[in-house]
């Protein structure tokens, strides 16, 4: 398998998955594509986007170990497998692919799940109690988490626990679900962290996806039966036959072609305008072969790392939720995230920090005049083996992928905007102060020439 390539789910569209009650067998697929099923049992599935069609259910196979973890039917499974999959949390469900996020601004962290009664993305906030390390839910739903720096413990009412872990990008992704009987789901991604590999029960049974460049082309699961190991694919699609070594995950050279935006995302479009504001403002910070994202996608290439939009979403509640790139850029040394670049930035400061920070590489530059603004401070992140050379209207300051910014599926740089001589801002004043890199640059108009303000 390439690092490069990530399952990319979202919490809507073709098909769900609703996994319930582990213990009683309650579980189902909810499909929105209206195909007959097998072992149907009405009110027990959900399907998050009620404008594609009604709800099919599939039963999981939980109670019965010699049959698959999954119960899917003969025929070839349709496309779109790879959409959401949740599990019930509180009176919600939780999309398990989304990550848990944490709102700088406030102190806070963010669960999202998928409402029960609008189908809708809602995000379960969890705020800090007197209890070092402890969160808990405010909203009825008696939601607790535990905050161990890397590991976050969700503990739910009914003593179901959601432990998320982080990976390579800095996402904190759900590991693993365990119930108060003790039965669990683990999740297995790939060795980078960024994409799924599969689902496996406490009985040791699993779920794989293979995947080939269209996306998953199959599903295979393994149960014992009568003391024997078993094995089965479906294809997914209309594929007459199957050659599973043609798909096999480790097999997989990217996802270029997927293009999917969550149902909450703001900007529901990557525009010409869009991509040549990336463009230019790669030209701007980057070497030749350098590529920006700077309007909440990620480059095409990273497509197998990343859902290609990180920008704003707005949950049920209508309130607005800032991604990692609302008002921020990555910059990286080739379209696949795996090239080197140099890094610049505009000539034109009169102060910067002496060196980078130890933990995430930081270099700040305050520009009194920055392309359509004045007093503004541009922050780069993950910088390496900095250095000031000025170069005419670029001064170079090292390499793209310091500390924070390299792993093993890909290397970048982060760099933000922020309104007056801030020097690099708490935490909780970033989102109030940062800039929208695509303004700073952009021709004037009343629309671009607006010095869009990151706050919640």
């Amino acid at each position: 398998m390439t690092s490069s390539t990530r399952l990319i789910l979202i919490p809507s569209l073709v098909l769900a998955f609703v996994l319930c009650d582990l213990v009683t067998n309650r579980v189902a697929i909810a499909s929105v594509n209206g195909d007959a099923a097998p072992n149907t049992r009405a009110g027990a599935s959900e399907s998050f986007d009620s404008a594609v069609g009604e709800s099919t259910e599939y039963r999981w196979n939980v109670d019965d170990k010699r049959s698959p973890l999954l119960g899917l039917p003969d025929a070839n499974l349709k496309p779109g497998l790879d959409r959401s999959i949740t599990y019930p949390i509180a009176q919600s469900n939780f999309p398990i692919f989304q990550s848990l996020s944490y709102d700088e601004e406030n102190g806070r962290y963010l669960l999202p799940s998928i409402s029960k009664e609008s189908k809708g993305v809602h995000f379960i906030t969890l705020e800090p109690t007197e209890s070092k390390n402890t969160y808990a839910s405010t909203d009825g739903t008696n939601l607790k988490l535990i905050d161990n720096d890397s590991l976050k413990t969700v503990r739910a009412a009914d003593g179901t626990r959601y432990t998320f872990v982080r990976y390579p990008d800095g996402e904190f992704r759900c590991a693993s679900i365990k119930d108060a009987s003790g039965a669990s789901l683990s999740m297995l991604y790939a060795a980078n962290g960024l994409m799924l590999h599969g689902v496996v029960d406490s009985s040791g049974r699993t779920l794989t996806f293979n995947y080939a460049s269209a996306g998953i082309t199959s599903v295979t699961q393994t149960w014992m039966a009568n003391s024997e190991g078993l094995t089965k694919t479906w294809a997914v699609g209309d594929s007459a036959s199957l050659d599973t070594k043609s798909v096999k995950y480790s097999h997989v050279v990217g996802l270029n072609s997927l293009k999917v935006l969550p149902n909450n995302a703001m900007v529901r479009q990557y525009t010409a305008e869009m991509g040549a504001s990336d463009k230019m403002l790669a030209q701007l910070f980057g070497g030749p072969s350098a590529v920006a994202g700077a309007n909440g996608f990620e480059p095409a290439g990273l497509a197998g790392q990343y859902p290609l939009y990180r920008g704003d979403i707005v949950g049920d509640d209508g309130l607005v939720r800032r991604g990692h790139l609302s008002y921020a850029m990555h910059l990286y040394g080739s379209a696949d995230g795996r090239g080197d670049s140099p890094l610049y930035v505009p000539a034109g400061f009169t102060s910067h920090s002496a060196q980078p920070s130890p933990t995430d590489g930081v270099v700040t530059f305050y520009y009194p005049q920055l392309g359509n603004l004045s007093d503004v401070t541009l922050a780069v992140f993950h910088v390496a083996d900095f250095q000031i050379s000025n170069e005419g209207e670029r001064v170079r300051i090292g390499n793209i992928g310091g500390p924070g910014g390299a792993t093993l599926a890909y290397k970048h740089s982060h760099i933000e905007f922020y309104r007056g001589n801030a020097g690099l801002p708490a935490l909780s004043a970033r989102p109030g102060l940062r800039i929208d890199p695509s303004t700073v640059f952009a021709p004037q108009s009343s629309e671009s020439a607006r010095p869009a303000i990151g706050a919640n």
